[in-house]
């Protein structure tokens, strides 16, 4: 069921990209490792629901010059360390951008809510695991700086503009991590770990489906 799971995930994103899909968490399709779709027509900018238009223009893709993490595509991971090493970053980038709405923007109740909740979760998340990295491997975590940020620059917008484009790109963000969770179920040697994915996966795939009903309002 686990490798049946991933496959469908990955089909799906080859399908239509990463973004076009809702989870079918609240009717717990998710853990029978089903998706539901979502009508690109809904959107009024297929980038976002399609295949992901990134920062610097580029779509996302598949790349695996990156070893088992595809940055832009496929997040797969081999290990929990890579799970580690890899979703600090990725955890980061995310806080980093709700700090950024939270600043700038956040002109709805829900876009704000949002932006907390990520800020809070994700960073003890990552205290969590930078915990879990040194008493696991005797060396304190250090981050490698070869993070390819999935969102693209925010820094010259602002208000309902920056909420927009921040929901836009925390979705297939949230699908990333959510693939990486998937993926490292097989290399899990933790009770920590497993708890941690299953709520990341848990907690990501409301959001994702919280987030799509709020673009509909921009």
């Amino acid at each position: 069921m686990k490798e049946k799971m991933i496959l469908i995930v990955v089909a799906a994103v080859l399908a239509g990209g990463v973004g076009g899909y809702v989870l079918g968490h609240e009717r717990g399709e998710w853990r029978d490792g089903m998706m539901g779709g979502y009508d690109k027509s809904e959107s009024k900018n297929d980038d976002s629901y399609g295949m992901h238009r990134m920062h610097d223009g580029s779509m996302m893709k598949n790349d695996n010059s990156r070893g088992g993490m595809m940055q832009h595509g496929m997040m797969m991971v081999t290990s929990e360390k890579e799970f580690i090493t890899e979703m600090i970053p990725h955890h980061q980038e995310a806080i980093d951008t709700a700090k950024e709405v939270l600043a700038r923007g956040g002109t709805t109740p829900e876009v704000k809510t949002l932006a907390e909740g990520i800020i809070a979760a994700q960073e003890k998340e990552i205290a969590d695991m930078k915990s879990w990295y040194e008493a696991w491997y005797g060396t304190p975590y250090q981050a490698s700086g070869k993070y390819d940020p999935m969102m693209r620059d925010l820094s010259k917008l602002s208000g309902a503009e920056l909420d927009k484009a921040f929901l836009e790109d925390m979705i297939p963000h949230h699908m990333g991590a959510i693939m990486m969770a998937h993926s490292v179920q097989g290399y899990i040697e933790h009770d920590e770990m497993k708890t941690l994915t299953k709520s990341i996966v848990d907690s990501q795939s409301t959001e994702i489906g919280k987030m799509q009903a709020m673009l509909k309002r921009f």
